[in-house]
């Protein structure tokens, strides 16, 4: 039996990025710059990895689209596009949500991750910078959190799904929106 390559056709059939500055390049660069960018060890097809990545997002987002979160069309705040996985109501079908806690509208990321599951979602910079500023964006302080752990917990779990709801505060919007308006500054002054 012959090993064939990924055929990595869904970037391809995604709908085209605007043109423009991205959120994930801002936060690309804020991670570098930290020293805390990609190092390239482990997977070195990074577009493999992107593809299964994309694939989990296009499943998570047909399976949800009819019932909960509906992928909007991309969003440009202060010249930064993004695009959220989805957006819709609460969950309280997932979530003990306390009386009067409930929101009338999240946004909704699906994330496959190599990662462990002993790391906390709320730890991870890159997806915390991001669902805050889809929030920012949005107009809502609550975010969901599907997450695939491919290896689980590193220790024979086998593959892991977890979901979180997050709720920030809008002192951690205004912050971290701050944070990503700070570094599209510097980035554009070294243009």
């Amino acid at each position: 039996m012959d090993i064939i390559s990924w055929p990595k056709t869904l970037f391809e059939d995604a709908e085209p990025r605007a043109e423009g500055l991205h959120l994930s390049t801002v936060i690309d660069s804020l991670l570098n710059s930290a020293g805390l960018g990609y190092k390239g060890k482990g997977f070195t097809d990074m577009q493999l990895t992107a593809e299964i990545g994309l694939l989990w997002e296009n499943v998570l987002s047909m399976a949800m689209r009819d019932k909960y979160a509906t992928r909007p069309p991309q969003i440009c705040e202060d010249g930064i596009w993004m695009s959220p996985d989805g957006i819709g109501p609460d969950r309280p079908d997932l979530f003990d949500i306390p009386p009067g806690q409930e929101v009338p509208l999240i946004v909704e990321e699906y994330k496959v991750t190599w990662k462990s599951t002993r790391n906390s979602l709320a730890d991870e910079f890159r997806y915390m910078a991001q669902v805050k500023s889809y929030c920012h964006a949005v107009g809502t302080p609550v975010a969901v959190m599907q997450v695939f752990y491919i290896m689980g917990d590193y220790r024979g779990s086998g593959p892991l799904y977890k979901v979180a709801r997050f709720v920030f505060s809008e002192a951690e919007l205004k912050a971290n929106w701050d944070m990503i308006l700070k570094e599209k500054a510097r980035m554009e002054s070294k243009i």
